[in-house]
């Protein structure tokens, strides 16, 4: 009988999780972040105006005053320990808002027009969290921050393209060199996102016709061997007409998305 009621008990507790769990990103973690965000904004002001008075007023001290030089170095190193508050306090907010962006992003499902460029990199500064991608992978970004927008969600493309490149850094896993290459470019009617690794593992021959085949889209998960993310990843941006091509050259693992706009 106590064995069942804490089965039961672990049940409720399952699905309350589940409750909470559902509203997490949208509701809760929004709300978080900003009341994170009023006294980080009260630090940085206050740090900053601190840094300048008393830059301003060991300036002045020091222009009437003939300061024994020991009481001038500590009042330098009270200067630089104000700066150095103030850097981190930059740092801190910088950090903040590639962890508030992504969560934001990941909450507009409104369909509007996206710079696809600036939105990687946002991207690739929130994937830094990951310890292994910070760390492991050498990064180079090609990213041409004039490339016309396009239409979708932020949500949509944030999520999507996240996971082909975390896709990516998996499949880089056992390489001795772990190198990724993000590219943007276009031309007169479609925006392409270059996402190259030096992955040990290609694609396989159904990874790649899933990819390349809008007809195979319309499979189920359960009717592939792909991987789930993958398979995902391309079926969510589907709706956009975009196009993947896979290649494989130089050492590189490519899979390029073209979108129209």
């Amino acid at each position: 009988m106590s064995g069942q009621r804490d089965m039961e008990e672990r049940d409720v507790f399952k699905e309350m999780m589940k409750e909470f769990e559902a509203g997490f990103t949208t509701e809760l973690i929004p709300g978080i972040l900003h009341n994170f965000a009023n006294p980080l904004n009260g630090i940085m002001g206050r740090s900053r105006l601190l840094q300048r008075r008393a830059t301003k007023n060991l300036e002045n001290i020091n222009e009437y005053v003939d300061l024994h030089e020991e009481t001038l170095q500590d009042c330098k190193k009270i200067i630089d320990d104000i700066d150095l508050i103030v850097n981190e306090t930059d740092r801190l907010f910088n950090i903040f808002n590639d962890v508030a962006g992504k969560f934001y992003r990941l909450s507009d499902t409104a369909v509007r027009k996206i710079n696809l460029s600036e939105l990687i990199k946002t991207e690739i500064a929130f994937l830094d969290f990951y310890l292994d991608f910070k760390h492991q992978v050498k990064k180079n970004m090609l990213l041409d921050d004039e490339i016309p927008e396009v239409a979708g969600s932020p949500a949509d493309y944030s999520i999507a393209l996240s996971t082909l490149i975390r896709h990516a850094m998996s499949s880089m896993r056992d390489s001795e060199m772990k190198v990724l290459i993000v590219s943007t470019t276009s031309d007169e009617t479609h925006v392409c996102v270059r996402i190259e690794n030096t992955s040990m593992h290609s694609l396989s021959d159904e990874e790649k016709e899933l990819i390349q085949s809008w007809d195979n889209l319309s499979k189920s998960y359960d009717e592939t061997n792909v991987n789930r993310d993958l398979f995902n990843a391309v079926s969510l941006l589907k709706k956009y007409n975009v196009h993947f091509q896979c290649e494989e050259g130089s050492g590189f693992n490519i899979i390029s998305v073209r979108i129209p706009y």
